[in-house]
């Protein structure tokens, strides 16, 4: 047995270290940055080959992109889905490519038009894959949330980066040249996924196009008789119309309005941009808020007064300033619409009406983008930017009494949304994101003395929250630890089909709220991608985070993260060779143990009773009860495992109090020769030891 340096990493640093995930999100920002890279330079030179009515079609993209969705969807569902991201970015890169070439040779501009929309159809399939794909790359189920929070900084920062080298490149290279980036951007995309395999298997049951139409056609159902709901959609829609109508009328201001010249666009959208991660700890304030509708109102009515003043601006710089405060609202409005649907619409029909949201967002973004056209004709540029932003203002203030119906519909979930932001596993997720999981708990209410989860079964309860009462967690008929209000428990359920670690027993009346699998990974990887349970059911990579490893421990559930990053601090990581022992069976060894990697096997007098797999800890019993090791643990591989000393163990315990950081304190130390039996326990298997 060889030990290695003490360990101290935290989550971050270990999502860092987890080159799959690098690697797709670095493939996802080289996509969004040559997407726009794309959009940009081809919507420009539209301008000057003709007018208005060329921009206002290439900002159309978006329409056909949301119908082709409907197909392209399917390809994460009955392919391996790193494949569908590589064989993306492929396409994208010939197409790109195509267009260089047709700009190249002058052809006629409706051959680079076409290609743009080809490119926006195919591109389709890139998110729906990758949403389903990092499960089976993360490690945890907090490794998970920070993905995909890392995936939403890279969208968002590759639009405005991506739009930002887009005007600056057609400002100054000929325009093949300056399309061609957006080619080399795809062909980076491409080489980073490729070989990254997924472990999870593509899903046996083909939904199609019929399947996707009729969720389209529930999620209307699931809307008619719900005025709210409808509003809501209503008001997303009239955000993605401001966003098409600035696609089109954005390029022709800044160069015929505001002087920008052709680099003028990309300066205005990378200004939107940097707006919208300004909102990212600004919409930190709106969890827990009682006005969400308001917030959404608000911020509608700063995009379209902003809107409204680039049209009077007499400089280019005001219209810059102007455009970092509408990309706050743009980022404000999209959290806080889609944070208080999932307060409003029922958790069965969550899917499918952001689903259709999602589509209808899309096309009447596409569609707003050749309006564009007609108000310059009617209005001139000026007009037609102060007129598309006096009306929005006019519908929201018109609405102004449907903003305060809904906030007074939308505050039943208040109380599990304090509780739910209070989980660390949840930090890193937005404020609608941290909804969409709220929305989806499945409140429970047991009495006293009842299992909620039995140690050595599996289940498909997934993840519980106390909500009131008192529960105890027991390994093998020993307490190890009390939760109370405010604690989760099951988390390693979330990403993988594994036995239960320990029996959670209720000791008074119980609240909990429940969080299946499924419903986890589609509130995390956001509302828009239905991942099925089958999708979610990933097995995922060995953890490596000691941090994250403790706090899945039943031992230290509860315990801050202050706490366990000084007890991960504190432990060393062992190897251990193939067919020697890890413990043995009668010694009085104070340390626990978590294995990392390798298999182990459980014996108890030279008899078998289970076997160990990474992510599976033992020991603890003997840590808190202060007893002798009743079971030997041997390697039945090579194993790596994380040894954690028994008195940090117990310092954490006890700081945290109650019944068993008393146990810790109180129980005195054992003698050598020692020799114990574990209590069979109500409901457990008499064959179960203590280690």
């Amino acid at each position: 047995m060889r030990s290695r340096d003490s360990v101290d990493a935290g989550l971050a640093r270990t999502a860092l270290r987890n080159a799959a995930i690098k690697r797709v999100v670095g493939a996802f920002a080289a996509v969004t940055v040559g997407e726009w890279v794309l959009g940009t330079t081809v919507a420009v030179h539209a301008y000057a080959v003709g007018g208005a009515v060329l921009v206002g079609l290439v900002g159309l993209r978006f329409f056909p992109a949301a119908v082709a969705g409907l197909f392209t969807a399917q390809f994460a569902e009955t392919h391996r889905r790193d494949i569908v991201l590589t064989a993306t970015a492929f396409t994208r890169t010939i197409v790109s490519g195509l267009t260089v070439a047709a700009l190249a040779t002058k052809l006629p501009f409706a051959v680079p038009l076409g290609l743009v929309w080809i490119d926006a159809m195919i591109g389709s399939a890139y998110r729906p894959a990758q949403a389903t794909l990092l499960p089976s790359l993360v490690h945890s189920p907090s490794e998970f949330a920070a993905a995909s929070a890392l995936t939403s900084l890279a969208k968002s920062s590759g639009q405005m980066f991506g739009a930002l080298a887009g005007g600056l490149l057609v400002a100054g290279l000929p325009i093949e040249i300056a399309v061609s980036a957006s080619t080399g951007l795809y062909a980076v995309s491409t080489l980073a996924t490729i070989g990254l395999r997924s472990a999870a298997p593509p899903l046996r049951a083909r939904i199609g196009l019929g399947g996707r139409l009729r969720r389209m056609r529930d999620g209307l159902a699931a809307l008619s008789g719900d005025r709210e709901a409808q509003e809501i959609v209503a008001f997303a829609c009239l955000r993605s119309l401001i966003r098409g109508l600035w696609m089109s009328l954005g390029v022709v201001a800044s160069l015929e309005l505001l002087g920008l010249g052709k680099a003028g666009f990309g300066v205005l959208m990378a200004a939107a941009g940097a707006g919208a991660l300004l909102a990212i700890p600004l919409s930190a304030l709106l969890v827990g808020k009682r006005l969400l509708a308001h917030w959404l109102a608000g911020a509608l009515v700063a995009c379209g007064a902003l809107i409204a003043a680039i049209g009077g601006a007499v400089a280019g710089g005001a219209a810059v300033v102007f455009m970092v405060g509408w990309g706050m609202g743009m980022a404000i409005s999209d959290v806080a619409g889609q944070a208080v649907l999932f307060r409003v619409v029922a958790p069965s029909a969550i899917a499918r009406v952001t689903g259709l949201m999602e589509s209808g967002k899309l096309m009447f973004e596409g569609g707003a983008a050749m309006l564009a056209p007609l108000a310059v004709l009617v209005f001139g540029i000026r007009g037609a930017l102060i007129f598309a932003g006096a009306l929005v203002v006019a519908i929201v203030i018109a609405g102004a009494r449907s903003f305060t119906r809904i906030d007074r519909r939308a505050v039943g979930r208040l109380e599990a949304l304090h509780l739910v932001s209070g989980v660390e596993l949840f930090h890193r997720l937005r404020v609608d994101l941290l909804e969409g999981v709220v929305a989806r708990l499945r409140p429970l209410s047991l009495a006293a003395e009842t299992d909620v989860t039995r140690q050595g079964e599996r289940d498909d309860g997934g993840w519980y929250l106390v909500g009131s009462g008192r529960l105890a967690v027991l390994i093998d008929g020993y307490t190890v630890n009390e939760l109370q209000r405010g604690d989760g428990f099951g988390e390693i359920a979330l990403l993988r089909d594994r036995p239960r670690a320990a029996t959670v027993r209720s000791l008074t009346d119980v609240e909990l709220f429940a969080l299946d699998r499924a419903s986890f990974m589609t509130a995390v990887a956001g509302g828009d991608i239905d991942l099925s349970a089958d999708a979610a059911s990933a097995t995922g990579a060995q953890i490596e985070d000691p941090a994250e490893l403790l706090r899945q421990t039943p031992i230290l559930q509860g315990i801050g993260p202050k706490a366990l990053a000084l007890v991960a601090h504190h432990s060393s990581i062992l190897e251990v060779a193939s067919g020697e022992e890890i413990i043995s069976e009668g010694e009085l060894e104070d340390a626990f143990y978590i294995l990392l990697a390798g298999r182990a096997r459980v014996l108890v007098a030279g008899e078998t009773r289970r076997e160990l797999l990474p992510g599976d800890g033992f020991g603890e019993i003997a840590v808190l009860h202060r007893v002798p090791r009743s079971a030997t643990v041997l390697a039945l591989e090579d194993c790596r495992l994380l040894s954690v000393p028994g008195a940090d163990l117990r310092e954490a315990v006890k700081a945290r109090g109650g019944m068993i950081g008393r146990l810790a304190a109180d129980v005195p130390e054992p003698s050598v020769d020692q020799k114990i039996r574990a209590p069979a326990g109500p409901g457990l298997d008499d064959a179960t030891q203590p280690l």
